[in-house]
């Protein structure tokens, strides 16, 4: 029982002293500003698209940097270098980190954009009309939710944009659908 012990006890030694060597990986010695050093590498390596390095620093700041002011802020970069990245699962976890930043900091001056970010993230994985439109609904959700809380956002105009293309993939949806039952001749379907 003992070595078991002494064996689980050696693997999270060696978890936790990796966990550490990375963190001190990415920041030069005597770094007076890591928050802030973290912060500008991640935005670099955004602007530059790569996204891995980015999440990397990002991540680095959100998780060991609690009271940094770069926080909200990266949290809100994580959720872009998902978005950027395209795909579908990581517009689900951009989804996530919108939501987690709307979740621990609902007041806070960008919440406009986190909540405008998370109903593009479901925009960015609505289907073709043939198919399931169960993320178009939910950006149009997302999408009213911004409507209501931020009626004097200067992102309206875009919030106005994906509004309208979220319905107008809802509606070939459904006129699909009907014309689909027409062409059978299955009037009630059709209606």
């Amino acid at each position: 029982m003992s070595g078991i012990r002494f064996v689980t006890g050696l693997a999270l030694t060696a978890t936790l002293a990796g966990g550490w060597a990375a963190k001190s990986a990415m920041l030069p010695a005597g770094t007076a500003d890591a928050d802030k050093f973290l912060f500008d590498r991640g935005t670099e390596s955004a602007k530059d698209r790569k996204w891995l390095n980015a999440r990397e620093y990002f991540r680095n700041l959100v998780d060991n940097y609690p009271q940094s002011p770069y926080r909200p802020d990266a949290k809100l970069a994580l959720g872009d270098t998902y978005i950027g990245e395209h795909t579908t699962e990581s517009l689900l976890l951009a989804a996530n980190e919108f939501r987690e930043f709307l979740t621990f900091y609902p007041t806070h001056q960008r919440a406009d954009y986190a909540q405008l970010q998370l109903a593009r993230s479901f925009t960015e994985q609505m289907l073709a009309p043939e198919r399931d439109q169960s993320s178009t609904k939910d950006a149009i959700k997302e999408i009213e939710i911004f409507l209501q809380r931020f009626p004097n956002s200067l992102l309206m105009p875009e919030a106005r944009q994906l509004e309208r293309q979220a319905r107008d993939r809802l509606s070939e949806a459904g006129y699909r659908v009907g014309f689909f039952y027409f062409r059978l001749k299955y009037y009630p379907g059709a209606i």
